[in-house]
């Protein structure tokens, strides 16, 4: 069979990130002896270009994978690839986990994949080869009229077969490397611009973060053997076979939710990677997993950058509305452990959360100050269906129908403690008022404290709703549009020699 992967990106306009879960679907139907082309639908990409890719590659199944954000593109591109192609459609991804009810909605869509998608869509190829049936493969929901060729859904769905899901993939180190050749690497953001490897050691997370999709996933599986680890060698193998293979790579990252989080693992880990690869590494680490053990190995094998999930640096706004109990002189010991051994340190940070007030939002400015991580990365809230933050915004009334393609732009809720414009000029000065705080802090005793309070009388003054909009109207026109087209970047950064190097912040 040939297999069409659409990847839906419109965050990004020029090189698109290398994704693991993409690479590794395409890595087991090509394992499974079938064809696979792909496609990086990225920014505004014209109908011409994709309906090209379609009469060239003349696939049998199309897979389009998505998250949230990219959700309402979905439509015209599964009508596009009805109307030019004899192609099945399904659909998978993040959001497709959360919402299948949606995605299988929408005409022109034969198919959703929900959770791990290897083994589903491997057996749906062969079923298709094979000439037999495929209503009933677990993972799968399929329209009863599902690979219509006559140019969408032209009779009324019958019935909708909603397959449960398969257990999930306990071995991981059964499945192929992800692929880089199909996907490709070489042309991907990571490679090309970031210089990077990127891998993922694990699957699954412990902790149940409203704002997140994990817990619904280990829900979806009765929290069944969730979190797994590929074995050291396994991983290395790949990581080996990657430097080796792409030598543009001067250092790896892991996007592994937790890398340390089964501590004998992490040191098996950190031993052979510094004897085998040797490159600076940077990881993902949850502040409660933080001692100076994991900082000392970590440091031992070459990792140069650590990236931790502050969100919010008031502790009743993680507690009860991001259900993530640390506290903050947790989070606080967690980054003097890295500075302890010279670690350097990534913040991620939310602002425009539900119920958030502009002193709260200063107070995750306050605690980016204290712990000075080398760089500090704001993102504006986005609800996501299916997890319990979304559900508190529909309870409360604060949502709208607005739609952001990235997690850069104006907040989509509408609430009375704080307002979009006010989101919008806090997360642009979230640099500046860092380095304000922390010269501030710099202070000996009262002085310092004095300073901080004058601080934050300007700051709430200047952010006032009248005072904002006045200088809206006031700004020239030039003003407006390099702001507007700045909103949606993030902080960019590299390690390069061994040192974290950032561009992109105010």
């Amino acid at each position: 069979m040939k297999v069409a992967f659409a990847y839906i990106d419109p965050s990004y306009t020029v090189m698109g990130p290398f994704h693991v879960g993409i690479a590794s679907l395409i890595a087991s139907l090509r394992q499974g002896g079938h064809e696979c082309q792909f496609f990086h639908l990225m920014g505004d990409v014209a109908n011409e270009e994709f309906v090209s890719f379609l009469k060239e590659s003349r696939p049998d199944v199309v897979a389009f994978s998505v998250t949230t954000n990219a959700f309402p593109h979905v439509a015209s591109l599964a009508a596009l690839t009805k109307r030019h192609s004899q192609a099945l459609t399904i659909c998978g991804g993040p959001h497709a986990t959360l919402c299948p009810d949606d995605v299988i909605a929408i005409d022109g869509i034969d198919t959703v994949c929900i959770g791990e998608g290897e083994e589903a869509i491997l057996d749906l190829c062969q079923r298709l080869e094979d000439g037999q049936g495929f209503s009933d493969i677990p993972n799968l929901w399929v329209k009863s009229n599902a690979g219509d060729r006559e140019g969408g859904q032209s009779e009324k769905v019958e019935k909708i077969y909603r397959n449960p899901v398969r257990p999930l993939i306990a071995n991981l180190d059964a499945l192929p490397f992800p692929d880089r050749e199909v996907f490709p690497y070489v042309d991907s953001f990571d490679l090309k611009f970031m210089k990077r490897g990127v891998f993922m050691a694990s699957r699954g997370c412990p902790y149940n973060c409203a704002y997140c999709g994990s817990p619904a996933m280990k829900q979806l599986y009765g929290n069944n053997k969730y979190i797994r680890f590929r074995s050291v060698e396994s991983l290395m193998e790949e990581v080996e076979t990657v430097v080796r293979n792409f030598p543009q790579v001067e250092y790896n990252v892991f996007h592994d939710d937790l890398l340390p989080m089964k501590r004998e693992w992490f040191a098996d880990f950190t031993r052979e990677y510094k004897s085998r690869i040797g490159l600076p590494f940077e990881m993902n680490c949850h502040p409660n997993l933080m001692d100076r053990e994991i900082a000392r190995l970590a440091k031992s094998a070459g990792c140069s950058l650590i990236r931790f999930g502050i969100e919010s640096g008031n502790e009743h706004m993680r507690r009860k509305v991001l259900n993530r109990p640390v506290t903050t002189r947790r989070i606080i010991e967690a980054f003097l452990f890295c500075d302890e051994v010279g670690l350097n340190t990534l913040s991620y940070n939310m602002i425009g959360l539900p119920f958030e007030t502009r002193s709260q939002i200063l107070d995750t400015v306050k605690l980016n100050a204290t712990v000075q991580p080398k760089v500090a990365h704001v993102s504006v809230f986005y609800p996501l269906p299916g997890t319990k933050a979304h559900d508190i915004c529909r309870q409360e009334g604060l949502l709208t129908d607005k739609h952001n393609d990235s997690y850069y732009g104006d907040s989509v809720l509408q609430q009375k403690s704080v307002s979009a414009e006010q989101v919008r000029a806090l997360r642009n000065h979230f640099d500046f008022l860092l380095h304000l705080y922390s010269r501030c802090y710099r202070l000996p005793g009262v002085l310092g404290k004095t300073a901080e309070k004058i601080i934050d009388i300007g700051i709430l003054t200047a952010t006032t709703q009248r005072i904002l909009r006045a200088r809206e109207k006031t700004s020239p026109k030039w003003v407006k549009r390099s702001k507007k087209e700045k909103k949606d970047a993030g902080p960019l950064y590299i390690i390069e020699d061994g040192k974290v190097k950032v561009w992109g912040v105010d």
